[in-house]
């Protein structure tokens, strides 16, 4: 089981009647929308560039005794 936090702010009348409108059109508890807010403030924050290159790099496939064969096959004289 993953450990939780519980967190607790203070937010304007406004916001918080803000918040609870744009929950309620999205179909979300506003606890929900909190989270997905904190979530996204992290991710944009934490400096993960999700358009970095290395995370867009294409894969391959190999067989699956490549690493059994390894030396074989990029060793070939």
């Amino acid at each position: 089981m993953s450990n939780i936090k519980y967190i607790q702010s203070e937010v304007s009348e406004h916001l918080y009647s803000e918040l609870k409108k744009t929950a309620e059109k999205q179909g979300m508890s506003i606890k929900d929308a909190i989270r997905e807010a904190v979530l996204e403030y992290v991710h944009e924050k934490s400096g993960f560039d999700k358009n970095d290159p290395l995370f867009r790099m294409q894969t391959f496939r190999a067989s699956k005794d490549l690493s059994e064969k390894h030396d074989e096959i990029y060793y070939e004289d």
